[in-house]
């Protein structure tokens, strides 16, 4: 098999008109193993050259949207036979048209079938494993003190905030076996109301808009279980993979993606690593099929879990019936879900092995061969 070789652009190929290039990710992947790309660049022709153009948060990308590519780089790539991945660090796409086999620069998430399109996101940061020395470790010896552990984030999407505003009010955010954290809300007193009527989440749901006005400064608290963390000194320590004593002290853990949605299938953050790393049972607010997504990875179920909820095709029903398997968990006594845990502690603990027993780099490589 000829060798990879990989290249970030010294000059964004789309001339700044993709958004953010965000290459930081991408020489971390590759330590020290990725090239700028100059246009008098020799290149070795018997490689499989790949030229990365790594954007940050473009939710809004459109496949072969009008906009060419920076001609002197495409001369050159079509030339040089390098081929152009276009991936995202931390949003992910969405190509509104079939791609056709005659494309010859590709996007790493899809959902698409054909050989050509990558079914397989690229960061989704299991790759920063062991990149800090406080990250991606095994959490052992912590007592276990609470039910659970819902930690929310940012309040930046319709999830989120129904899942904190219906927490307030069936006062679980004060229940003396459950840990209620986020990290500052994006909520502005001009906010709410457009907020709630943009995304409708509230429809038919009074009681609920009224619960969210009567608590919108305690919604803005910041969080408790990361006193001394934002939202902006996460990523450049990779401090998000840090899993508190006070959440790992938790039998369940509460995921919130960051994607949630149905088109962000195949892109999971930290935040769905995390309690596998700890050897937690989890539950998520996340894109539908995850559990079959997992576990065609290797992963395992508990049984005393009903995730029914995972199939459901409505992003919004979903949400809500996660809630109501979190309630159903809940009505049951610390020591009653103790011992549910306890019983299939084999379940995370094989969970963990299969985590740490995959060779990322080696995964990465396979996806880069296969493309023709």
């Amino acid at each position: 098999m000829s060798e990879n070789k990989f290249y970030i652009p010294l000059r964004d190929p789309f001339d700044n008109k993709r958004g953010e290039l965000f290459s930081r990710d991408i020489q971390w992947v590759f330590k020290g193993k990725v090239e700028r790309l100059k246009l008098d660049t020799v290149i070795d022709t018997k490689c499989n050259n790949f030229l990365i153009c790594n954007y940050l948060d473009m939710p809004d990308f459109k496949f072969r949207e009008e906009i060419p590519l920076n001609k002197d780089i495409k001369n050159f790539c079509v030339k040089n036979n390098i081929k152009i991945i276009v991936c995202f660090s931390r949003e992910v796409i969405k190509p509104e048209e079939r791609i056709n086999s005659d494309d010859w620069y590709w996007m790493f998430n899809g959902d698409f079938s054909e050989e050509r399109v990558i079914n397989f996101s690229f960061f989704d940061h299991a790759y920063t494993i062991g990149r800090f020395h406080h990250a991606g470790t095994i959490i052992n010896n912590v007592e276990k003190t609470k039910k659970f552990s819902v930690v929310l984030g940012r309040l930046n999407n319709t999830s989120r905030v129904w899942w904190c505003v219906k927490l307030i009010h069936d006062n679980l955010h004060n229940h003396s076996d459950i840990i209620f954290g986020k990290i500052v809300s994006p909520l502005r007193k001009d906010y709410i109301r457009d907020f709630v009527n943009r995304y409708n989440i509230f429809k038919h749901d009074e009681y609920l808009l009224d619960t969210l006005e009567k608590n919108k400064n305690y919604i803005e608290q910041d969080t408790f279980i990361e006193k001394d963390m934002n939202i902006h000194r996460l990523y450049p320590r990779g401090l998000e993979w840090t899993i508190p004593d006070e959440v790992a002290s938790t039998l369940i853990n509460i995921v919130f993606e960051t994607r949630p949605f149905d088109w962000g299938y195949g892109s999971l953050t930290e935040k769905m690593w995390k309690p596998i790393i700890a050897g937690m049972p989890f539950i998520w607010v996340s894109f539908r099929d995850t559990k079959s997504y997992l576990e065609k990875k290797g992963y395992k179920f508990h049984n005393f879990i009903d995730y029914s909820f995972d199939s459901i095709e409505r992003d919004s029903k979903r949400y809500k019936a996660v809630y109501e398997e979190f309630k159903r968990l809940n009505a049951f006594s610390f020591e009653e879900l103790q011992a549910m845990v306890d019983n299939e502690k084999h379940i995370t603990e094989h969970n963990k092995k299969v985590f740490y027993n995959t060779d990322y780099d080696k995964r990465l490589m396979n996806v880069f061969s296969s493309i023709k």
